[in-house]
């Protein structure tokens, strides 16, 4: 086993395989899966496939390969660190998957399954154990035909798969990788098909053969073609090969979870710990979302992002984070910008995207701190039931922390209470939800919307209150209102929704943000002063300003439209698109990034029509009418029989019911900012226009002229030196990588240190004295662990500068702690060091205490043990 090979390597070396077996390699495709309605997300690798599967399509190759990013968190609840944040679970992953349509079956999938393992990544094939359905006989002569005993073989009934009651299906076989005994159950001779609960075995690959299909009756027929559709999940594979137990140490996370762990109170070894994985795994899985298309909303798609996000602040302010979750974005930019190009483009949306959610939610987070801290200060030894879920409900603070602030100040928190508010809650959104099916909608009433003319109304609260209702609100609390009349424009159509305040006789509220329901009009408040209650009259009023420079965003996205029509042809379809005060975004189906001379001819378009000050005219009309008129409709979405068409000059036409301004002059100009590729053939546009143009106007001048001056240029000639700078930059980084290279391939052992038993505890030293860096150190210390130690013990390798220190699973279980040991031995040597219970460095700065450094870690390591001095 390689354990030098990184992850871009790993990843690689999979996908080159299987070419040279002569399979085609896909691309991964977006994250949004555009042509299954039953998902939400890309959820595994065959996916994008269904139609090639299924024969609806024909594939470019009856033999298929790829890496596709996948998804998993529909289902995401708060509380969820049993899963995400372990050491194999995450929301986003990278699958790798190798494909047969109707080509070879059984016999070449196991084999090629094998070779690549045993010999592409020199894994133990005494530690692979592989897993087959119990009437499986083909499939178990195979594995003993490639070398796997026959006492190695699992039999599960698992080992079947179908898509559904009818349709493919098949047997399937599992490849397990053992991490060893130490890490089982604690029964003896514990096999993948025993149900051990300890983590012992990791699945990391499963091939599945589809080779019948089954009727209505349950009858089972062969396929004309079979099929092999397997699946290996990246990040697991990386675990195994780098030789760490925790897919969070491997290289595709270490600098992510590193990055939030400099920025919290996170103490290594302790259950903080897995607050910092579900930081580094939603913040990855957030960018890549917002790469390819999701806008964080209140339903569907946008609705898990926001849930992801929401979730992430959440646990940062348990661990103790600084600065938020967007410094993380480099992180994942650092590991991942490389291999999809998609998110390092999208960046600045990306950044600001969190940026913008974080802002908002933590206003909501703050409130329902400061409502537990009221509770809190009563004096009374217990939270009731109801108020913890209120908190859970109202504010997103989940009962962990409410328990975890509580119990700070001696105070316990109804459970039972809280247990039976949440079942309520779901007993009544399911009666929610089977009135929406049955009953054409939930009963909450209509709001009169009155904000296409005016941005002020006079109005009665008709209700208060969510999933739960209420009589009134107070000063310092938040919750949904529903106004019989509204201005407020409600969330739709990729516009976001207005803000603004609801005054009223002794007290105003914020209104955070607007969506709809039905024909409900649902403003998100939080009142300021005074109580809010049911009945009452409110005066409502828009944000003019922010609704104006929304409305300028809007109407420049039309013209975008019209003028990607025209440069790039009619056939242009719009895939979605982000309408906001400060930006736009625009995605549509095209197979190609825009050439620079296509963009300047878009964005000239659109500005020519801005400058000729084009009149908006407004119609109500029958959608047949609306079509044969030439507006351009969106070809996914469900209209009614009347719709709204907006016109500006008749040169772009649209259905649409988003406010727009009244000239296309009152845009002002606009930008494209940005072009990028969001998915297999779907690219998105950013647009700034408005107050938001001139902006970039300036900063863009500012920062020309200041380039120029570091330059000692002119700014026309700024290009051209940043190219001579860039060049020089890659010479230095090659130069770099290959010194580093030459550190960390140092023979082992540099000099001769045995291995030692320390009360049972492998003990390893390594003395480095040649000049290597701190990532040679590690590189070595990787090597040293797995090759001398077997992957378990401790390990610390001394350099002149720096050190690092490696303790295995056993080792930890004796409440050895390589974070612990790095501080004491770097302060020591009168430098800093640290980490987290598995791994640890620091520095040196006096290497004369080197060797009473390493006195001082044998001594703990002993006495953590319970070894003799030998």
């Amino acid at each position: 086993m390689d354990c030098r090979l990184r992850s871009y390597e790993i990843r690689e070396r999979f996908l080159t395989y299987f070419e040279d077996h002569g399979h085609h390699r896909l691309p991964s495709a977006s994250l949004i899966t555009h042509d299954d309605p039953s998902l939400l997300f890309t959820v595994a690798g065959m996916v994008p496939l269904k139609r090639y599967i299924t024969g609806e399509l024909t594939p470019p190759s009856p033999r298929l390969a790829s890496c596709q990013k996948c998804f998993r968190g529909q289902g995401l609840r708060w509380d969820d660190i049993a899963e995400v944040g372990d050491a194999t679970h995450q929301t986003f992953f990278e699958m790798l998957g190798n494909w047969s349509i109707g080509d070879y079956f059984k016999e070449d999938a196991i084999r090629l399954a094998w070779t690549l393992l045993t010999e592409g990544y020199g894994l133990d094939a005494a530690r692979l154990w592989p897993s087959i359905y119990p009437e499986d006989a083909e499939s178990e002569r195979i594995w003993r035909e490639v070398g796997v005993p026959g006492d190695h073989i699992a039999r599960l009934t698992d080992n079947w798969w179908q898509a559904g009651p009818t349709g493919p299906c098949g047997y399937d076989s599992e490849i397990y990788w053992d991490w060893g005994g130490r890490c089982s159950c604690g029964r003896a001779n514990c096999r993948p098909d025993d149900e051990c609960a300890g983590d012992r075995w990791v699945e990391i690959w499963n091939l599945v053969f589809m080779e019948f299909d089954q009727d209505e009756t349950g009858r089972r027929t062969p396929l004309p073609k079979p099929t092999v559709d397997t699946g290996l999940g990246l990040d697991r594979l990386v675990a195994v090969v780098q030789g760490v137990r925790s897919n969070y140490e491997t290289d595709l996370f270490r600098d992510i979870v590193a990055n939030f762990a400099a920025r919290s109170g996170a103490v290594p070894g302790s259950q903080r710990v897995a607050g910092l994985h579900v930081l580094a795994d939603h913040v990855r899985a957030a960018t890549f979302l917002i790469a390819d298309g999701v806008v964080p909303g209140n339903e569907a798609r946008g609705y898990v992002l926001r849930r992801l996000i929401r979730r992430a602040l959440v646990h940062g302010r348990r661990v103790g984070l600084r600065g938020g979750l967007v410094p993380g974005v480099a992180a994942v930019m650092a590991i991942m910008g490389d291999v999809y190009p998609e998110i390092a483009e999208n960046r600045e949306l990306v950044e600001s995207t969190l940026g913008t959610e974080e802002e908002a939610f933590t206003r909501t987070l703050d409130a329902g701190t400061d409502r537990l801290a009221v509770l809190l200060d009563t004096g009374s030894a217990t939270i009731p039931g109801d108020e913890a879920f209120r908190l859970h409900d109202t504010y997103g603070l989940p009962i962990e922390v409410t328990a975890e602030m509580a119990a700070e100040r001696g105070v316990a928190v109804d459970r039972a209470g809280f247990d039976a508010a949440m079942a309520a809650q779901r007993a009544r959104s399911r009666a929610a939800h089977l009135q929406v099916g049955f009953e054409g909608g939930p009963q909450l009433p209509d709001t009169r919307f009155v904000g296409y003319d005016t941005l002020e109304a006079d109005a009665a609260v008709v209700r208060i209150g969510g999933s739960e209702e209420t009589e009134a609100v107070e000063a310092g609390l938040a919750d949904v209102v529903i106004l019989d009349t509204s201005p407020f424009y409600a969330e739709a159509g990729g516009q976001v929704g207005d803000i603004g305040e609801l005054r009223f006789e002794g007290g105003r509220a914020s209104v955070l943000g607007t969506t709809h329901a039905g024909g409900a009009r649902l403003h998100s408040v939080r009142v300021e002063e005074g109580t809010l209650a049911t009945g009452i009259a409110v005066r409502a009023v828009v944000d003019a300003d922010r609704r104006s420079r929304v409305a300028r965003h809007h109407s420049a996205t039309h013209f975008l439209n019209q003028a990607l029509r025209e440069v790039l042809g009619a056939g242009i379809v719009q895939r979605g698109s982000y309408v906001g005060p400060e930006h736009s975004t625009f995605d549509f189906s095209f197979n190609r990034a825009l050439t620079r001379d296509e963009l300047r001819d878009i964005e000239a378009r659109v500005n020519h029509n801005i400058r000729a000050n084009l009149r908006r005219s407004v119609d109500q009309m029958p959608l047949s009418e609306a079509k044969a008129s030439g507006a351009i409709a969106l070809i996914d979405e469900k209209y009614t029989e009347s719709v709204r068409v907006v016109d500006f000059g008749g040169w772009s036409r649209e259905l649409c019911g988003g406010t727009h301004v009244n000239r296309t002059g009152d845009v002002g100009a606009a930008i494209i900012v940005g072009e990028s590729s969001i998915g297999q053939g779907v690219r998105r546009i950013e647009m700034v226009a408005g107050e938001a143009a001139e902006r970039r106007w300036q900063e863009t001048g500012e920062a020309l002229l200041s380039a120029a001056r570091a330059l000692r240029a002119r700014p026309a000639e700024v290009p051209e030196r940043v190219a001579g700078l860039q060049e020089q930059v890659r010479r230095g980084a090659k130069e770099l990588e290959e010194a580093r290279r030459r550190g960390g391939g140092l023979a082992l052992p540099a000099v001769p240190s045995k291995v030692e038993d320390l009360g049972g505890v492998a003990y390893a030293v390594l003395l480095v004295e040649s000049d290597a860096d701190a990532q040679a150190i590690v590189d070595v210390i990787d090597r040293l662990f797995a090759e001398q130690l077997g992957g378990d013990g401790v390990a610390v390798v001394m350099g002149r500068d720096t050190f690092a220190i490696k303790v295995g699973p056993a080792a930890q279980a004796r409440h050895i702690r390589a974070g612990d040991l790095a501080k004491a031995a770097a302060q020591l040597m009168g430098a800093k060091g640290g980490g987290h219970a598995g791994f640890g460095r620091g520095g040196i700065k006096d290497l004369v205490q080197r060797q009473s450094a390493l006195s001082g870690i044998r001594d703990t390591v002993r006495r953590q043990a319970g070894g003799d001095e030998p």
